[in-house]
């Protein structure tokens, strides 16, 4: 048996005895499908999610261009956008939607608990987005 047809015969076994939830393989493949190579990253600096429990979550990110600090209750997400104005993309691993940035606030409702990230463009016309992050449990 060559190295090939023995990793064959241990996917087999993986598959059988311990297989990939349908919900990883079906979010990981839309969260590739959203991604955004050309990009800059909005890095998170700052997170209340851990400190403060069953509250709202609080998320900071910040990139060369853009920082964005975003509060998530329920499925409700508000944020704040200094270097960017527009539009900014809610995404999750399965939807995508703009809302305007108005005097640099934005609102999206109906945001699923989970992965969520924001896409904006900046000032100069630079693409944004921002790490995926848990909004909610």
């Amino acid at each position: 048996m060559n190295d090939d047809e023995f990793l064959d015969v241990l996917r087999a076994a993986a598959e059988e005895f311990d297989p990939v939830p349908a919900g990883v393989l079906r979010d990981a493949s839309a969260a590739l499908a959203l991604r955004a190579l050309d990009a800059e990253l909005a890095a998170l600096v700052e997170s209340e999610a851990l400190v403060r429990g069953d509250g709202p979550v609080t998320l900071a990110f910040e990139s060369e261009r853009v920082s964005v600090s975003l509060e998530i209750s329920d499925d409700v997400l508000r944020g704040f956008v200094t270097g960017a104005a527009g539009e900014a993309v809610v995404e999750t691993p399965r939807s995508r939607r703009a809302v305007p940035i108005v005097d640099g606030w934005f609102t999206a409702t109906g945001v699923p608990s989970g992965l969520v990230r924001i896409r904006l463009t900046a000032a100069d016309g630079t693409p944004v987005v921002t790490q995926w992050a848990h909004g909610t449990a």
